[in-house]
């Protein structure tokens, strides 16, 4: 796990983010253009949306279906510059993070500035 300073500040813009499960359904929307890769989709169960990462989607079928690949959350953290994060996995600009709180979410990758090991 790589630690991380947030040098910007990042306010979540979705506060009932899409969470989806392995194998659901969800409409396969148009694809965002500040990030490449991430799809606006809608769940077919739920009908919440959100954005999702590309990778983990099939290639929607004739209606414009799609099947999540893994379970998945859009949920977004909420930081403030100085505090310190752990990063789990990068995936089109964004970084999965954990808070010294334990909460777990999506962060603009240019938020973050690695923390160099010592030694």
């Amino acid at each position: 796990m790589q630690r991380y300073t947030v040098v910007n500040t990042h306010t979540s813009n979705y506060p009932d983010p899409i969470i989806l499960q392995k194998g659901e359904e969800v409409w396969y929307g148009r694809e965002d253009t500040e990030f490449p890769n991430w799809i606006f989709c809608k769940s077919v169960s739920s009908s919440k949306e959100g954005w999702v990462p590309k990778q983990i989607l099939t290639t929607p079928d004739g209606r414009d279906i799609a099947k999540v690949t893994e379970d998945y959350s859009a949920h977004e953290l909420t930081v403030a510059q100085g505090e310190i994060l752990w990063g789990l996995k990068h995936l089109n600009d964004w970084t999965y993070c954990k808070t010294e709180n334990n909460e777990y979410g999506w962060i603009p990758t240019f938020c973050l500035s690695d923390i160099q090991k010592s030694g």
